[in-house]
């Protein structure tokens, strides 16, 4: 018997599910098992799974009634899910990008079904202190869980929508919930270890200059590491940089696209288009390897044109002139501190702090390090220490005048 009575004279449904269909069922043991205040309950709920085995095993896609009933998985999976894809669950004019596509992915699979995946959209929706209790507990462990809160509200939220449920009674109760693992590491950490001192960063820059000379690491990376800097922008904003945004005529830099982690072309973060002016010594630099550059592509019957990246490499499957990936900055300097183990740990984002710092302490303002740091708010700003589009000093530049004349 798949129903049976159990001695709080409530009554247990344990269903045998099929190994191939399980993980479209969203049940992880052999078994679908739930307790119901009836046997008429029960029963419904024995012919709706067996139904649903009898769907899938046939190969049709499974048809949920606008019941409450329905488990957390299954609406994300089969209700919600292809919404979120649509742009259609949030209030942004633009659908989600693939990146953040598989980022939420990501956390749904890691974080979020694994809490709520075999409880009903309704008995969670009826349990509020069940919902707090698992979410307050992914919150110490999950430093970014504002994400995880926004997403299952969210799925409350176009459950409403779509009549699933009343109302979403989860919401209020969802936002109380601090994300104390953010909180306590921010607490902790040093403000020191946030960017580096002027003599850190003067020997960064004294190692990236002896490993190119020792023929360590190539002209093109001496040249990324120094462009990033002296821009401080996003380590994404300069792997994205054409020759077509760079005028070394007038000494400027137009930046306004990025490059995501499949390596296409985006905006930049706020879509901010901003130009700097750029100081000598970059526009002596990026002319050398504009040269060296046209040098190495001609070799491959590749034609410089505008319309080419700036920083390219080969990739490990052998594609010439591909764009650089997520990591590559962060590799190349890990390789220059292995060789040089007195420098201080530092990251792309690293320097990005340390440049605004730097300005900080030089003299530039607030407002004019959040220009060049192309936030929108001096209040982002402040936590590294619109547009009027042209920046006549970069964070970097002052940065690195400030060290130059120590």
């Amino acid at each position: 018997m798949t129903v049976t009575k159990t001695s709080s004279n409530t009554y247990n449904l344990k269903v045998y599910i099929p190994k191939e269909i399980r993980s479209k069922m969203g049940i992880k043991g052999t078994h679908f098992v739930k307790r119901y205040k009836t046997r008429k309950e029960a029963k419904e709920a024995e012919l709706d799974i067996l139904t649903k085995i009898h769907q899938l095993e046939n190969g049709e896609n499974l048809v949920f009634s606008k019941d409450g009933n329905i488990l957390f998985s299954d609406f994300y999976k089969h209700v919600w899910w292809d919404s979120y894809k649509a742009g259609q669950t949030t209030s942004t004019t633009k659908p989600p990008t693939q990146v953040t596509i598989d980022n939420t992915e990501t956390v749904f699979r890691r974080h979020i079904l694994p809490m709520f995946a075999n409880f009903s959209i309704d008995f969670l929706n009826q349990n509020k202190q069940v919902v707090l209790n698992l979410m307050t507990a992914k919150a110490e462990e999950y430093a970014n869980f504002k994400v995880i809160r926004s997403y299952v509200n969210s799925i409350f939220d176009w459950a409403e929508e779509l009549e699933y449920i009343e109302s979403n009674r989860l919401s209020k109760t969802i936002k109380r919930i601090k994300a104390t693992k953010k909180i306590e590491l921010q607490e902790s950490k040093i403000e020191e270890e946030l960017y580096l001192s002027s003599e850190e960063l003067h020997e960064w820059f004294e190692a990236f200059k002896e490993d190119l000379d020792n023929d360590k690491i190539s002209l093109k990376d001496y040249v990324l590491f120094f462009t990033t800097f002296i821009l401080n922008d996003r380590k994404s904003e300069s792997y994205a940089l054409h020759w077509k945004n760079i005028d070394l005529d007038k000494a400027e830099i137009n930046l306004k696209n990025a490059l995501d982690k499949y390596k296409n072309l985006k905006s930049t973060k706020g879509n901010k288009k901003t130009i700097f002016s750029i100081p000598y010594y970059l526009v002596t630099l990026l002319s050398q390897w504009k040269i060296q550059q046209k040098q190495e592509l001609a070799q491959f019957d590749i034609m410089q044109t505008p319309d080419q990246l700036v920083f390219t490499y080969i990739d490990t499957k052998g594609n010439v002139n591909s764009p650089l990936h997520v990591d590559y900055l962060n590799n190349k300097m890990n390789s220059v501190r292995r060789r040089h183990p007195r420098l201080k740990h530092a990251t792309p984002h690293k320097l990005r702090h340390t440049g605004a710092t730097l300005a900080r302490q030089a003299g530039m303002s607030l407002e004019a390090i959040s220009e060049a740091l192309t936030h929108s708010d001096t209040i982002t700003t402040k936590n590294y220490v619109n547009t009027s589009n042209v920046v006549p000093l970069s964070a970097g530049t002052l940065a690195y005048q400030h060290i130059q004349n120590k």
